[in-house]
């Protein structure tokens, strides 16, 4: 597998290639996400909450599964007739860019779960051996709203298993409730933990729940 050689937040090409139709747009918005998931770039709302995997798919040994993206950053746009390519490109900058920096509970939390996996390692070591992804990658109508079964189900279908199937040496981490039931329900192997978003991100047992599913990684 080639080395993502610049080490840019870009995902190696099967990755990327398994993520693209979501970006051209995602044909289930024809389908069974139409009038319910959210399409419109120049407001924030394409695929989002990838990032990782910066250097081989091998690398990778922990893949971190969260529910959908919240409403878009406030400064956060897309341009609005970008190619697929370009969209994960800016996708993938942008929420990188937030980790790597963090500035809100949520980041702060995915970073803490990071140290524990890979304590006494640098960020952009840990993001090599880490990809972290959404069971369901638009956003919903209502932020942290319940979405319709045969909406989870597709895009599981088409996007999550197909990245999941790469990262044969990875352990997988289910998020929060939600991540955990749509796994569940596709039959995929996972460890479940608390969601890294507030509320349950804030508890104290929450950082015990990602100690436990990261435990003997490093």
């Amino acid at each position: 597998m080639a080395q993502n050689m610049d080490q840019s937040p870009y995902p190696p090409p099967v990755l990327a290639e398994a993520l693209l139709p979501a970006f051209a747009p995602c044909p289930a918005f024809n389908g069974a996400c139409r009038g319910v998931m959210r399409w419109n770039p120049s407001e924030g709302h394409v695929p989002r909450g990838v990032r990782g995997a910066i250097g081989t798919i091998e690398d990778v040994r922990l893949v971190l599964v969260c529910a959908e993206p919240g409403d878009p950053y406030a400064a956060e746009s897309y341009a609005a007739n970008a190619a697929p390519p370009e969209y994960l490109r800016s996708v993938c900058r942008t929420n990188w860019s937030h980790l790597e920096h963090p500035s809100d509970q949520f980041a702060h939390n995915i970073r803490r779960i990071l140290d524990m996996a890979w304590p006494n390692t640098e960020f952009r070591d840990q993001m090599r051996k880490t990809w972290i992804t959404n069971s369901v990658l638009c956003s919903a109508p209502v932020e942290s709203g319940k979405l319709p079964g045969h909406v989870e189900q597709e895009c599981i279908n088409r996007y999550l298993k197909a990245q999941l199937a790469l990262f044969r040496r990875a352990r997988v981490v289910a998020l929060g409730a939600k991540a955990r039931d749509r796994l569940r329900r596709a039959r995929i192997e996972f460890i479940p933990a608390s969601a890294a978003a507030p509320p349950e991100g804030n508890k104290p047992k929450a950082r015990e729940s990602w100690r436990q599913a990261v435990a003997g990684l490093a």
